[in-house]
């Protein structure tokens, strides 16, 4: 009785049920990506990973916490020799949480100049989590600005070359 209400129901209606976006895989994600403000992140097989160049958009999604206190001026004096950074490499992971699935960006550590405003953090992980998410077509990666539902502030798909 029930399974013929639902096939009722849903030719009534006139759609199916959708199936559940695909759970990704490393394998999946293994490769570059293209970002919407021209960024580029190769996700390795190994685990490491290169982000380049990092967009002046894509950059201020990375160092949003510190950019509510801080200048760009101060962030690369303190934490990266007075230059801006073009590039960053380091390691990548692809981790669940709270059903979601998440690409963890891991560019270390970089510690604070000694000259730097007692209230700055001393030492600041440079990284990012990027939410894996499925269009229907393909995986997509979404830079967000705060909660899920806020949007995202960068998009990356996989690059065509």
């Amino acid at each position: 009785m029930t399974t013929t209400l639902a096939f009722l129901l849903t030719h009534a209606v006139g759609c199916a049920p959708s199936a559940p976006p695909p759970q990704p895989t490393n394998a999946d994600l293994t490769g570059t990506w293209c970002g919407s403000s021209g960024d580029r992140i190769a996700l390795r097989q190994d685990g490491s990973t290169r982000l380049d160049p990092i967009s002046d958009a894509y950059l201020s999604q990375i160092f949003q916490d510190l950019r509510d206190t801080w200048s760009d001026q101060y962030i690369w004096r303190t934490y990266f020799d007075g230059r801006r950074p073009a590039s960053a490499q380091g390691t990548w992971l692809l981790s669940e949480d709270d059903d979601e699935w998440w690409v963890r960006l891991d560019f270390g550590e970089r510690k604070a100049t000694p000259t730097r405003d007692h209230e700055s953090p001393q030492r600041y992980r440079f990284g990012d989590a990027l939410l894996v998410s499925h269009d229907g077509n393909g995986f997509e990666l979404l830079a967000l600005d705060g909660m899920p539902d806020e949007g995202w502030s960068s998009r990356f798909t996989p690059c065509v070359d």
